[in-house]
């Protein structure tokens, strides 16, 4: 899976660097179980109205000229899968709340530099994100913070968002698997500021948990890079992550993602991402049914006018062919 990087990386403070974090997983104790002859198929579940409760939190630890700037965020997450969509991608909505963060900055440098505080992550308590989930793992149409907001909220908001959609998506194989099997993980669709992308994943075998779970054991090793524009900078950024994920194959979600990144901007720092995720599946709800397109009336159904067209559809009669008729 491809972490994105965005242009908020930057957006804590002016000089400064992207808020990601890391967090404390319950491992599970699994059960060995025999992979399917024919393989073993992977998607999210994608039913309207399915719910998810997940735990996520991002750890960064930035290098700068300034000195190492620490910044962590934990937060609850409550995911709901729309109607809008079909089977392959669906929009989900998350609402976060219990956020919490911490700041830890050099020497010198106002905590109030920064924008994250406990006043701000209290700001966005209840806030809801919506964005796509394909049945393979990769998001996309993830919301940007509105433009004109206080540069210190903003950050706030796309780390929450950032926390959100990396702790959520693990990039699935399109064909069943075997034990061992390894594949391309790149998304098929990526942001157009990434120039370089490779990513490849494994799958380490399959167990089952005390709910009688499938559980699949994954990992990931990918590197990126990308040129993004920050204000009136031009920013370079190479990333290189690991993954260790465990998806319920039974279950449609992923159980548990740790990833970790480490993000180099070219002559500005380095940041060390540590990202932890716990995700349980919940019951279903009753979502709005998606909006049917409305259907197209006579008038916009007969779109070609010229009789003489092939696919003119209406009740006049070409001029060609009527003086051949008469000729004939």
């Amino acid at each position: 899976m491809l972490a994105r990087t965005p242009a908020r990386v930057l957006l804590v403070a002016a000089a400064l660097a992207l808020p990601f974090g890391s967090g404390c997983n319950k491992k599970q104790q699994l059960t060995e179980v025999e992979v399917p002859e024919a393989g073993l198929t992977l998607r999210y579940d994608l039913t309207p109205g399915q719910t998810y409760q997940g735990h996520v939190r991002m750890r960064n630890a930035a290098q700068t000229p300034m000195g190492e700037i620490i910044s962590i965020v934990e937060l609850d997450a409550a995911l709901t899968v729309l109607s809008r969509g079909d089977q392959s991608k669906r929009e989900v909505e998350v609402t976060v709340s219990n956020i919490q963060v911490d700041l830890r900055l050099p020497e010198g440098i106002p905590a109030g530099a920064a924008g994250m505080s406990p006043d701000s992550a209290k700001a966005l308590e209840g806030m809801q994100i919506r964005f796509d989930l394909d049945a393979q793992g990769d998001t996309s149409n993830e919301p940007e913070p509105p433009e004109g907001m206080d540069p210190a909220m903003a950050g706030m908001i796309g780390m929450v968002t950032s926390a959100v959609t990396a702790g959520i998506s693990v990039r699935l194989p399109d064909q069943a698997i075997e034990d061992g099997a390894t594949w391309d993980a790149v998304p098929k669709e990526r942001d157009e500021e990434i120039k370089s992308a490779k990513s490849t994943g494994a799958f380490e075998g399959l167990g089952r948990n005390d709910a009688g779970e499938d559980i699949a054991r994954l990992s990931f090793e990918s590197a990126t890079e990308s040129v993004r524009t920050q204000g009136t900078l031009e920013l370079t950024i190479k990333a290189e992550a690991t993954t260790k994920a465990t998806f319920s194959a039974s279950g449609g979600y992923p159980v548990s993602v740790e990833r970790k990144i480490n993000n180099e901007i070219v002559g500005q720092a380095t940041i060390l991402i540590e990202i932890d995720a716990e995700w349980s599946k919940g019951s279903k709800v009753a979502v709005e049914a998606a909006p049917e397109a409305a259907p197209a009336d006579d008038a916009d159904a007969q779109e070609v006018t010229d009789p003489c067209d092939p696919d003119y559809a209406g009740m006049e009669e070409c001029a060609d062919d009527a003086e051949a008729a008469a000729e004939g």
